[in-house]
């Protein structure tokens, strides 16, 4: 089996499983706010003959659906980490603030794509978004080796 490994864990899992990592950072709320901000990154794969624009719409879709008060912002192409990658900028409204949210989305090895979601309230956004943008510039992606599939 192979290992997951994480700075403070690790354990074996099934060879077969896809790996759905799930890496949540938020900052120290403050008092006075309503949402502190915070950014999860998600590890999914690509359906069969699914481009990532095609991902980044179907995520798209089903945020439209799911959110109340949803405002499509910006969708644009652009790259994370020196890959092609999908960019989602949206306001929505959540039971304690309304929010501004930012979906990146990039393709790493095996068709596996990992997705980025920065959240603050939207009063908060001018502060917070060049932190994101900040946040966002150090990714880096491995390489695939070559005759890797």
């Amino acid at each position: 089996m192979p290992r997951h490994e994480q700075r403070e864990i690790s354990f074996d899992v099934p060879r077969h499983w896809e790996e759905r990592t799930i890496v949540a950072f938020a900052a120290p709320k403050e008092p006075a706010q309503a949402v502190a901000a915070n950014l999860v990154m998600t590890h999914d794969t690509l359906r069969d003959r699914e481009t990532l624009g095609d991902y980044a719409d179907r995520q798209l879709a089903e945020l439209s659906k799911r959110l109340d008060a949803f405002e499509l912002i910006r969708r644009e192409t652009s790259t994370l980490g020196g890959a092609p990658a999908v960019s989602i900028r949206f306001a929505a409204r959540a039971s304690s603030a309304p929010l501004e949210q930012r979906l990146v989305v990039v393709e790493g090895r095996r068709r596996g794509v990992y997705c980025f979601t920065a959240t603050t309230s939207r009063a908060d956004a001018d502060q917070n978004n060049p932190l994101f943008d900040r946040i966002l510039s150090t990714v880096r992606l491995v390489p695939p080796q070559e005759g890797a599939g």
